[in-house]
């Protein structure tokens, strides 16, 4: 094949797992000399995606639970302390959120929110920018809630999405984060806050790929921007390794050194 012409040493075979299928080589693989000191890294030769765990929620024990809107933008609000004064004023101030695994928001899901959610600040209804690729079909849940609450507690300010550029898809079925740094990179006008929900375990990337996009991550501080990174659905990432023993799995980007990472807040009676 031409990626074995290109990569001597490699040997292609699809994969078959379920209803997933991937094309890796079991073999080394090398670069010729005076291609190499081109060429960042090379991925999807080798590592399998990760697998995916479905998030799980304990259901209600001894009997129907009351039902409960849960953590609302007001719940947020109140717990920090914030007023309907507390909302974006100048004209300057902005903040983004990506998207990422074909994952969208839909514009009137973000007017309903806002209409059920938003009468107690200054709010807008709508995004004003979408940079990069806005899918169709059906809105993504994350995608969704990242939206709706920047919006709720960066009230008023303005909010452009950033997805990855068409046509970066995923890089080895998992975020594209390079792609989607590159296309900020590419860009003059940017908002100076991003905030990522997104993450994969770290042991689940190669190391030059992570350090590529850290090169990134520090173009986008030398440029004056701030990057939030969630910390992970976790905790600090538990994991049983080989031997029975307990190991940390932290989360990438937010394990990086160059961005700002974020934990989450627990409400037992919201």
């Amino acid at each position: 094949s031409t990626a074995e012409r290109l990569l001597p040493g490699a040997e292609f075979h699809r994969y078959v797992k379920g209803q997933r299928s991937v094309v890796r080589s079991p073999h080394p693989y090398a670069v010729p000399a005076e291609l190499a000191e081109h060429i960042d890294f090379v991925g999807g030769l080798h590592r399998f995606p990760a697998e995916r765990r479905a998030a799980s929620r304990g259901g209600a024990q001894g009997g129907r639970a009351a039902f409960h809107l849960g953590v609302t933008p007001a719940v947020l609000r109140k717990r920090y302390n914030m007023t309907g004064a507390d909302v974006g004023a100048l004209p300057n101030n902005s903040q983004a959120c990506a998207q990422f695994l074909e994952q969208y928001f839909h514009p009137a899901d973000l007017a309903e929110f806002m209409q059920l959610f938003g009468g107690g600040f200054g709010h807008r209804c709508r995004v004003d920018r979408v940079v990069g690729h806005q899918g169709g079909g059906k809105a993504g849940l994350e995608a969704s809630l990242d939206v709706e609450y920047i919006m709720s507690t960066g009230a008023n300010v303005s909010t452009p999405p950033c997805p990855p550029a068409v046509p970066a898809g995923r890089h080895e079925s998992q975020e594209p984060f390079l792609a989607w740094l590159l296309l900020l990179s590419n860009m003059s006008a940017l908002p100076w806050v991003h905030s990522v929900s997104y993450g994969d375990d770290e042991d689940s990337l190669s190391l030059a790929y992570m350090e590529r996009v850290n090169v990134e991550f520090m173009k986008a501080g030398a440029r004056g921007l701030t990057i939030l990174f969630a910390s992970g659905d976790d905790g600090a990432g538990c994991r049983r390794g080989p031997g029975g023993n307990h190991t940390f799995r932290p989360s990438f980007p937010a394990s990086s050194p160059y961005v700002t990472t974020v934990g989450g807040t627990s409400f037992k009676n919201p």
